[in-house]
């Protein structure tokens, strides 16, 4: 299946035609061209067929008319399904469902190239440097109480019941969102009204909550604790972009022939927390 390119001007081409091969003064191959389109100089390659429509850009460079052609082809061909395969660095793929959950993925996927790169760390972190008061220290420390809250989190003692999220293995190794506290992602409305049953990694800031899933995948691999000092520049479609620096708890939970729990507990650095920051 060949896609239609939708070049600088927002112009829809064939990347197989003898004028676009003269245009760009190209020697190469027809997929070649297509890829070298796409990567040097901001063209959005577009294929539908039967309900489905793959797209394949490289954001940091897609051509703003480029840009406004492809939104024009999804309202004029809204799909059923939709394929993103995207460039930062590396190809990229995801399948996702169309309407508003998938305007918006598509829209994290291409703002993502404007914001810093370097806005996620995590550092594993010893116990001993939480202090004595922490609620976190001690819930980590009472072993019983902590693999009791992983299967049922009304176990979580007071001061945690508000900041946990509680994620299922499905059949397909998918992290899922069971359950969470009051004030967890409360800076999306609409993330909490649909966040129970969907990836954690399909949070409204999707690199952020892809980056998130890899710390509980990495505890579910260890099948250990991870406990870590994280920072974030997290971008909320409501309320904007927040600087975020807290402790974070995993706790992993395996039994034979049951799906995985992770449990997550986390707890705002006092001295920073959020700040707005634009």
């Amino acid at each position: 299946m060949w896609p239609v390119l939708l070049d600088e001007r927002g112009m829809r081409c064939d990347p197989r035609s003898n004028a676009l091969r003269s245009r760009l003064r190209a020697s190469i191959d027809d997929r070649e061209l297509e890829q070298f389109a796409i990567l040097n100089l901001g063209f959005v390659a577009v294929a539908a067929r039967n309900g489905r429509v793959r797209i394949k850009l490289r954001p940091a460079v897609t051509a703003p008319a480029a840009l406004s052609a492809l939104y024009l082809f999804l309202h004029e061909h809204p799909p059923h399904r939709l394929v993103v395969s995207w460039y930062d660095g590396c190809w990229r793929d995801e399948i996702m469902g169309w309407g508003e959950g998938g305007w918006r993925r598509l829209t994290a996927i291409l703002e993502a190239a404007k914001l810093p790169k370097s806005r996620y760390s995590r550092l594993r972190t010893p116990i001993d440097q939480l202090g004595s008061a922490t609620p976190l220290r001690h819930f980590f420390e009472d072993t019983s109480r902590a693999a009791l809250s992983v299967i049922n989190p009304t176990y979580l003692p007071a001061p945690l019941k508000e900041r946990y999220v509680l994620l299922t293995e499905d059949g397909n190794g998918e992290l899922r969102v069971t359950d969470f506290g009051d004030t967890m992602m409360s800076r999306s409305s609409w993330w909490r009204q649909k966040a129970r049953g969907h990836r954690i990694d399909d949070m409204p800031d999707w690199n952020y909550g892809r980056w998130v899933g890899d710390a509980y995948r990495e505890a579910r691999q260890s099948n250990q604790p991870l406990l870590e000092e994280v920072k974030a520049v997290v971008n909320w479609p409501e309320v904007g972009i927040l600087s975020h620096s807290y402790w974070r708890l995993i706790l992993p939970h395996k039994q034979l022939r049951r799906p995985t729990r992770l449990l997550g507990v986390t707890v705002d650095k006092p001295d920073v927390g959020a700040r707005q920051i634009c």
